[in-house]
Protein backbone atom coordinates (compact mmCIF):
# COMPACT_ATOMS: atom_id res chain seq x y z
CA UNK A 1 0.00 0.00 0.00
CA UNK A 2 1.18 3.64 -0.85
CA UNK A 3 -0.26 6.34 0.31
CA UNK A 4 -3.09 4.60 1.19
CA UNK A 5 -3.65 3.37 -2.47
CA UNK A 6 -4.49 -0.50 -2.96
CA UNK A 7 -6.22 -2.47 -5.31
CA UNK A 8 -8.17 -5.79 -4.72
CA UNK A 9 -10.47 -8.36 -7.11
CA UNK A 10 -13.80 -7.41 -6.90
CA UNK A 11 -15.85 -9.65 -4.99
CA UNK A 12 -19.38 -9.82 -4.57
CA UNK A 13 -22.85 -7.55 -5.51
CA UNK A 14 -21.40 -4.30 -3.66
CA UNK A 15 -18.03 -4.38 -5.14
CA UNK A 16 -19.73 -4.96 -8.91
CA UNK A 17 -21.74 -1.82 -8.50
CA UNK A 18 -18.55 0.02 -7.04
CA UNK A 19 -16.88 -0.93 -10.02
CA UNK A 20 -20.20 0.04 -12.06
CA UNK A 21 -20.74 3.54 -10.33
CA UNK A 22 -17.18 4.72 -10.46
CA UNK A 23 -17.34 6.42 -13.89
CA UNK A 24 -20.25 8.40 -13.33
CA UNK A 25 -18.38 9.79 -10.41
CA UNK A 26 -15.04 10.22 -12.95
CA UNK A 27 -17.15 12.06 -15.54
CA UNK A 28 -19.41 14.41 -13.79
CA UNK A 29 -19.53 17.48 -15.74
CA UNK A 30 -17.95 15.73 -18.46
CA UNK A 31 -20.10 17.41 -21.43
CA UNK A 32 -19.46 14.28 -23.83
CA UNK A 33 -19.24 11.32 -21.80
CA UNK A 34 -22.66 9.02 -22.22
CA UNK A 35 -23.66 7.03 -18.72
CA UNK A 36 -23.76 3.80 -19.43
CA UNK A 37 -27.96 2.62 -18.24
CA UNK A 38 -26.86 1.01 -14.78
CA UNK A 39 -28.98 -2.37 -15.85
CA UNK A 40 -27.10 -2.78 -18.92
CA UNK A 41 -23.58 -2.91 -16.94
CA UNK A 42 -25.37 -4.92 -14.21
CA UNK A 43 -26.34 -7.33 -17.18
CA UNK A 44 -23.18 -6.94 -19.20
CA UNK A 45 -20.77 -8.08 -15.89
CA UNK A 46 -23.63 -10.91 -14.65
CA UNK A 47 -21.74 -14.45 -15.51
CA UNK A 48 -25.33 -15.91 -15.56
CA UNK A 49 -26.72 -13.48 -18.20
CA UNK A 50 -23.33 -12.22 -20.57
CA UNK A 51 -22.24 -15.42 -22.93
CA UNK A 52 -19.17 -14.05 -23.23
CA UNK A 53 -18.19 -15.99 -19.80
CA UNK A 54 -18.83 -19.15 -21.23
CA UNK A 55 -15.90 -19.38 -22.77
CA UNK A 56 -13.73 -16.51 -21.00
CA UNK A 57 -11.90 -15.83 -17.62
CA UNK A 58 -12.66 -12.73 -15.90
CA UNK A 59 -11.44 -10.56 -13.13
CA UNK A 60 -12.32 -7.76 -12.24
CA UNK A 61 -9.99 -5.39 -9.85
CA UNK A 62 -11.05 -1.73 -8.29
CA UNK A 63 -7.78 0.81 -7.02
CA UNK A 64 -8.80 2.11 -3.38
CA UNK A 65 -7.17 5.17 -1.78
CA UNK A 66 -8.37 4.83 1.67
CA UNK A 67 -11.90 3.48 0.84
CA UNK A 68 -12.66 5.91 -2.31
CA UNK A 69 -12.75 3.65 -5.38
CA UNK A 70 -10.28 5.15 -7.97
CA UNK A 71 -9.92 3.41 -10.29
CA UNK A 72 -11.14 -0.01 -11.83
CA UNK A 73 -9.52 -2.57 -14.98
CA UNK A 74 -10.46 -5.66 -16.15
CA UNK A 75 -8.49 -8.74 -17.06
CA UNK A 76 -9.46 -11.17 -19.54
CA UNK A 77 -8.32 -14.12 -20.40
CA UNK A 78 -10.36 -15.14 -23.90
CA UNK A 79 -9.53 -18.97 -25.08
CA UNK A 80 -11.11 -18.22 -28.36
CA UNK A 81 -9.03 -15.51 -29.03
CA UNK A 82 -5.94 -18.39 -29.00
CA UNK A 83 -8.25 -20.69 -30.58
CA UNK A 84 -8.28 -18.42 -33.87
CA UNK A 85 -4.90 -16.32 -33.72
CA UNK A 86 -2.45 -19.21 -32.47
CA UNK A 87 0.28 -17.07 -33.01
CA UNK A 88 -1.04 -14.97 -30.71
CA UNK A 89 -1.75 -17.62 -27.62
CA UNK A 90 0.31 -15.83 -24.89
CA UNK A 91 -1.74 -12.56 -25.15
CA UNK A 92 -4.20 -11.52 -22.55
CA UNK A 93 -6.63 -8.60 -22.50
CA UNK A 94 -7.92 -6.24 -19.54
CA UNK A 95 -10.66 -4.03 -20.52
CA UNK A 96 -13.03 -1.24 -18.33
CA UNK A 97 -10.31 0.66 -17.85
CA UNK A 98 -11.14 3.88 -15.75
CA UNK A 99 -8.74 5.92 -13.99
CA UNK A 100 -8.36 9.16 -12.04
CA UNK A 101 -5.60 11.38 -13.42
CA UNK A 102 -2.69 9.54 -11.07
CA UNK A 103 -0.19 7.27 -13.01
CA UNK A 104 -0.21 5.56 -9.64
CA UNK A 105 -3.15 4.56 -9.71
CA UNK A 106 -3.11 3.58 -13.39
CA UNK A 107 0.18 1.90 -12.45
CA UNK A 108 -1.60 -0.26 -9.56
CA UNK A 109 -4.10 -1.49 -12.09
CA UNK A 110 -2.02 -2.69 -14.82
CA UNK A 111 -0.09 -4.23 -12.06
CA UNK A 112 -3.41 -5.74 -10.94
CA UNK A 113 -4.09 -6.91 -14.39
CA UNK A 114 -0.84 -8.11 -15.37
CA UNK A 115 -0.36 -10.08 -12.27
CA UNK A 116 -3.66 -11.91 -12.71
CA UNK A 117 -2.49 -12.69 -17.15
CA UNK A 118 0.90 -13.92 -16.07
CA UNK A 119 -0.53 -16.35 -13.52
CA UNK A 120 -2.34 -17.61 -16.70
CA UNK A 121 0.42 -17.84 -18.68
CA UNK A 122 -0.07 -15.19 -20.78
CA UNK A 123 3.41 -12.85 -21.88
CA UNK A 124 1.40 -9.94 -23.14
CA UNK A 125 -1.64 -7.39 -22.24
CA UNK A 126 -3.61 -5.60 -24.95
CA UNK A 127 -6.59 -3.40 -24.42
CA UNK A 128 -8.81 -1.76 -23.72
CA UNK A 129 -10.96 -4.16 -24.79
CA UNK A 130 -14.19 -4.62 -23.21
CA UNK A 131 -14.32 -7.83 -23.45
CA UNK A 132 -14.42 -8.97 -26.76
CA UNK A 133 -13.25 -7.16 -30.06
CA UNK A 134 -16.94 -7.69 -31.19
CA UNK A 135 -17.91 -5.17 -28.13
CA UNK A 136 -16.08 -2.10 -27.45
CA UNK A 137 -12.40 -1.54 -28.53
CA UNK A 138 -9.99 1.13 -27.92
CA UNK A 139 -8.59 4.12 -26.05
CA UNK A 140 -10.13 7.38 -27.85
CA UNK A 141 -6.67 9.15 -28.93
CA UNK A 142 -8.28 11.58 -31.05
CA UNK A 143 -11.64 13.11 -31.15
CA UNK A 144 -12.35 14.30 -27.86
CA UNK A 145 -14.90 17.07 -28.66
CA UNK A 146 -17.56 14.64 -30.04
CA UNK A 147 -20.13 12.86 -28.16
CA UNK A 148 -19.66 8.64 -28.76
CA UNK A 149 -21.80 7.14 -30.55
CA UNK A 150 -23.38 3.78 -29.68
CA UNK A 151 -21.31 1.17 -28.33
CA UNK A 152 -18.00 3.07 -28.75
CA UNK A 153 -16.24 4.29 -26.19
CA UNK A 154 -15.24 7.70 -24.59
CA UNK A 155 -12.35 8.33 -21.89
CA UNK A 156 -10.50 11.25 -20.57
CA UNK A 157 -7.64 12.98 -22.42
CA UNK A 158 -5.31 12.33 -20.19
CA UNK A 159 -5.65 8.64 -20.29
CA UNK A 160 -3.22 8.13 -23.14
CA UNK A 161 -0.60 9.71 -21.26
CA UNK A 162 -1.35 6.90 -18.62
CA UNK A 163 -0.86 4.13 -20.56
CA UNK A 164 2.48 5.96 -22.21
CA UNK A 165 4.13 6.61 -19.55
CA UNK A 166 3.33 2.77 -18.25
CA UNK A 167 5.32 1.36 -20.92
CA UNK A 168 2.23 0.66 -23.40
CA UNK A 169 3.04 1.02 -27.18
CA UNK A 170 0.76 0.85 -29.95
CA UNK A 171 -0.62 -2.15 -30.93
CA UNK A 172 -3.38 -0.59 -33.73
CA UNK A 173 -5.32 1.85 -34.83
CA UNK A 174 -9.11 2.28 -35.08
CA UNK A 175 -10.93 4.91 -36.95
CA UNK A 176 -14.58 6.13 -37.36
CA UNK A 177 -15.52 8.60 -39.71
CA UNK A 178 -18.42 10.95 -40.32
CA UNK A 179 -20.65 11.38 -43.54
CA UNK A 180 -22.57 14.02 -44.15
CA UNK A 181 -24.69 15.62 -46.75
CA UNK A 182 -22.58 18.38 -46.80
CA UNK A 183 -19.28 15.52 -47.16
CA UNK A 184 -21.59 13.57 -50.05
CA UNK A 185 -22.10 15.25 -53.29
CA UNK A 186 -23.16 12.41 -55.35
CA UNK A 187 -19.16 10.94 -55.79
CA UNK A 188 -20.73 7.40 -56.12
CA UNK A 189 -24.03 7.73 -57.61
CA UNK A 190 -23.02 6.97 -61.34
CA UNK A 191 -21.21 3.62 -60.26
CA UNK A 192 -23.83 2.53 -57.94
CA UNK A 193 -26.24 2.71 -60.37
CA UNK A 194 -24.67 1.09 -63.42
CA UNK A 195 -23.58 -1.59 -61.02
CA UNK A 196 -27.41 -2.16 -59.99
CA UNK A 197 -28.92 -1.51 -63.63
CA UNK A 198 -27.37 -5.11 -64.30
CA UNK A 199 -29.51 -6.30 -62.52
CA UNK A 200 -28.06 -9.37 -60.67
CA UNK A 201 -27.55 -6.84 -57.38
CA UNK A 202 -30.51 -5.94 -55.22
CA UNK A 203 -31.16 -4.51 -52.37
CA UNK A 204 -34.01 -5.17 -49.63
CA UNK A 205 -34.26 -3.78 -46.01
CA UNK A 206 -34.31 -6.65 -43.31
CA UNK A 207 -37.05 -8.47 -43.10
CA UNK A 208 -38.25 -7.74 -38.97
CA UNK A 209 -40.76 -10.16 -39.52
CA UNK A 210 -38.24 -12.86 -39.88
CA UNK A 211 -35.56 -11.79 -37.61
CA UNK A 212 -34.34 -14.70 -36.02
CA UNK A 213 -33.70 -15.89 -40.18
CA UNK A 214 -32.18 -12.82 -40.58
CA UNK A 215 -29.84 -12.68 -38.01
CA UNK A 216 -28.54 -16.08 -38.91
CA UNK A 217 -27.25 -14.79 -42.40
CA UNK A 218 -25.42 -11.60 -40.88
CA UNK A 219 -23.55 -13.76 -38.35
CA UNK A 220 -22.57 -15.97 -41.07
CA UNK A 221 -21.73 -13.38 -43.37
CA UNK A 222 -19.77 -10.65 -40.27
CA UNK A 223 -18.10 -14.34 -39.32
CA UNK A 224 -17.24 -14.76 -43.42
CA UNK A 225 -16.36 -11.31 -44.14
CA UNK A 226 -14.36 -10.82 -41.21
CA UNK A 227 -12.57 -13.93 -40.73
CA UNK A 228 -9.04 -12.64 -41.76
CA UNK A 229 -9.33 -8.99 -39.80
CA UNK A 230 -6.85 -8.42 -36.72
CA UNK A 231 -8.04 -9.57 -33.69
CA UNK A 232 -11.11 -10.76 -34.93
CA UNK A 233 -13.08 -13.72 -32.91
CA UNK A 234 -16.51 -15.09 -34.36
CA UNK A 235 -19.28 -14.76 -32.64
CA UNK A 236 -21.10 -17.25 -31.00
CA UNK A 237 -24.20 -18.21 -31.30
CA UNK A 238 -25.64 -16.83 -28.09
CA UNK A 239 -23.31 -13.79 -28.03
CA UNK A 240 -25.23 -12.78 -31.36
CA UNK A 241 -28.05 -12.99 -29.64
CA UNK A 242 -27.24 -10.77 -26.27
CA UNK A 243 -26.20 -8.22 -29.15
CA UNK A 244 -29.45 -8.46 -31.05
CA UNK A 245 -31.31 -8.16 -27.70
CA UNK A 246 -29.99 -4.83 -27.47
CA UNK A 247 -29.86 -3.44 -31.01
CA UNK A 248 -33.47 -5.50 -32.11
CA UNK A 249 -35.48 -2.31 -30.69
CA UNK A 250 -33.03 0.19 -32.57
CA UNK A 251 -33.02 -1.44 -35.83
CA UNK A 252 -34.86 0.53 -38.77
CA UNK A 253 -35.10 -1.39 -41.92
CA UNK A 254 -34.63 2.19 -43.56
CA UNK A 255 -31.09 2.40 -42.17
CA UNK A 256 -30.29 -2.06 -42.42
CA UNK A 257 -30.17 -3.92 -45.71
CA UNK A 258 -29.45 -6.82 -47.19
CA UNK A 259 -27.31 -7.35 -50.64
CA UNK A 260 -29.06 -10.27 -53.10
CA UNK A 261 -27.20 -11.86 -56.26
CA UNK A 262 -29.89 -13.68 -58.21
CA UNK A 263 -32.38 -13.69 -54.95
CA UNK A 264 -29.64 -15.05 -52.54
CA UNK A 265 -28.12 -13.10 -49.33
CA UNK A 266 -24.76 -12.28 -50.45
CA UNK A 267 -23.91 -9.16 -47.63
CA UNK A 268 -25.20 -6.90 -45.48
CA UNK A 269 -25.25 -3.56 -43.92
CA UNK A 270 -26.36 -2.32 -40.52
CA UNK A 271 -26.50 0.90 -39.50
CA UNK A 272 -28.89 2.17 -36.50
CA UNK A 273 -30.02 5.47 -34.97
CA UNK A 274 -27.46 6.67 -32.14
CA UNK A 275 -29.14 5.98 -28.92
CA UNK A 276 -26.69 7.27 -27.33
CA UNK A 277 -28.21 11.14 -28.20
CA UNK A 278 -31.38 9.80 -26.31
CA UNK A 279 -29.45 7.23 -23.21
CA UNK A 280 -27.98 10.22 -22.38
CA UNK A 281 -30.59 12.03 -20.78
CA UNK A 282 -31.76 9.25 -18.53
CA UNK A 283 -28.58 9.82 -16.87
CA UNK A 284 -27.94 5.68 -16.20
CA UNK A 285 -31.51 5.01 -15.03
CA UNK A 286 -34.55 3.50 -17.07
CA UNK A 287 -36.81 4.53 -14.15
CA UNK A 288 -38.70 6.50 -12.90
CA UNK A 289 -38.26 8.99 -15.95
CA UNK A 290 -35.34 7.83 -17.87
CA UNK A 291 -37.53 5.38 -20.39
CA UNK A 292 -40.12 8.23 -21.10
CA UNK A 293 -36.95 10.49 -21.95
CA UNK A 294 -35.18 8.05 -24.01
CA UNK A 295 -38.59 7.26 -25.98
CA UNK A 296 -39.33 11.00 -26.67
CA UNK A 297 -35.54 11.66 -28.08
CA UNK A 298 -35.70 8.33 -30.38
CA UNK A 299 -39.89 9.09 -31.60
CA UNK A 300 -40.15 12.56 -31.24
CA UNK A 301 -37.35 14.50 -31.76
CA UNK A 302 -35.20 11.94 -33.21
CA UNK A 303 -32.18 10.88 -33.42
CA UNK A 304 -29.90 13.02 -35.43
CA UNK A 305 -26.92 10.42 -36.54
CA UNK A 306 -26.65 7.10 -36.70
CA UNK A 307 -23.84 4.63 -36.63
CA UNK A 308 -23.13 2.04 -39.23
CA UNK A 309 -21.51 -0.74 -36.80
CA UNK A 310 -21.24 -3.53 -38.98
CA UNK A 311 -21.23 -4.45 -42.96
CA UNK A 312 -19.98 -7.60 -44.04
CA UNK A 313 -20.15 -9.27 -47.94
CA UNK A 314 -19.33 -12.93 -48.43
CA UNK A 315 -16.26 -13.96 -49.85
CA UNK A 316 -17.39 -15.30 -52.70
CA UNK A 317 -18.94 -12.32 -53.55
CA UNK A 318 -16.26 -9.88 -52.95
CA UNK A 319 -15.03 -6.98 -55.83
CA UNK A 320 -18.60 -7.07 -57.65
CA UNK A 321 -18.99 -3.65 -56.43
CA UNK A 322 -21.68 -4.48 -53.62
CA UNK A 323 -20.11 -2.20 -50.43
CA UNK A 324 -20.80 0.60 -52.66
CA UNK A 325 -24.21 0.02 -53.50
CA UNK A 326 -24.72 -0.45 -49.74
CA UNK A 327 -23.16 2.26 -48.53
CA UNK A 328 -24.65 4.64 -50.93
CA UNK A 329 -28.04 2.52 -50.13
CA UNK A 330 -27.69 4.00 -46.80
CA UNK A 331 -26.98 7.55 -48.28
CA UNK A 332 -30.28 7.76 -50.28
CA UNK A 333 -32.57 6.79 -46.98
CA UNK A 334 -30.46 8.83 -44.56
CA UNK A 335 -31.28 12.09 -45.91
CA UNK A 336 -30.87 14.65 -43.08
CA UNK A 337 -29.03 12.29 -41.41
CA UNK A 338 -24.92 11.99 -40.82
CA UNK A 339 -23.86 9.09 -40.11
CA UNK A 340 -20.30 7.83 -38.34
CA UNK A 341 -19.12 4.63 -40.32
CA UNK A 342 -16.66 2.59 -37.84
CA UNK A 343 -14.48 1.41 -36.28
CA UNK A 344 -12.39 0.89 -39.40
CA UNK A 345 -9.18 -0.81 -39.42
CA UNK A 346 -6.27 1.89 -39.68
CA UNK A 347 -4.64 -0.89 -42.65
CA UNK A 348 -8.10 -1.78 -44.27
CA UNK A 349 -7.04 0.47 -47.27
CA UNK A 350 -10.11 -0.90 -49.48
CA UNK A 351 -12.39 0.64 -46.87
CA UNK A 352 -10.52 3.49 -46.55
CA UNK A 353 -10.21 3.96 -49.94
CA UNK A 354 -13.94 3.79 -50.80
CA UNK A 355 -14.64 6.58 -47.14
CA UNK A 356 -12.22 8.90 -48.90
CA UNK A 357 -13.85 8.87 -52.45
CA UNK A 358 -17.26 9.19 -50.33
CA UNK A 359 -16.16 13.09 -48.93
CA UNK A 360 -16.04 11.34 -45.48
CA UNK A 361 -13.68 13.14 -42.64
CA UNK A 362 -11.74 10.71 -40.02
CA UNK A 363 -13.34 11.90 -36.85
CA UNK A 364 -12.27 9.84 -33.83
CA UNK A 365 -9.31 7.54 -33.20
CA UNK A 366 -9.19 5.07 -31.31
CA UNK A 367 -5.74 3.10 -29.89
CA UNK A 368 -5.22 -0.48 -28.64
CA UNK A 369 -2.29 -0.64 -26.41
CA UNK A 370 0.17 -3.58 -25.83
CA UNK A 371 2.45 -4.39 -23.31
CA UNK A 372 4.86 -7.36 -22.24
CA UNK A 373 4.39 -8.61 -18.84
Amino acid sequence: MQDGLWTRPVSGRADVEAFIRFPFRLYEGSPHWCPPLLLERREFLDPRKNPVFEYARIQLFIALRGADVVGTIAAINNSRYGEYHPEDRHVGFFGLFECVGDQAVADALYAAAAGWLKNEGKGVMRGPVNFTTNDIVGLLVDGFDDDPTIMMPYNHTYFGGLFEAAGFTKAKDLYAFSLTEANYRGQIDAVADKLQERGRIKIRPFDMGRFPRELEFVRTCYNSAWARNWGFVPWTDRELAFIAKELKPLVDNRFAFVAEIDGKPAGFSISVPDANQAIKLARGRLFPFGLLQILWKLKVRKCTRLRTIAMGVLPEHRRRGIEVILVHHLIRNAVGTGSEMGWVLEDNEPMLSMLRRLGADRAKTYRVYDRSI
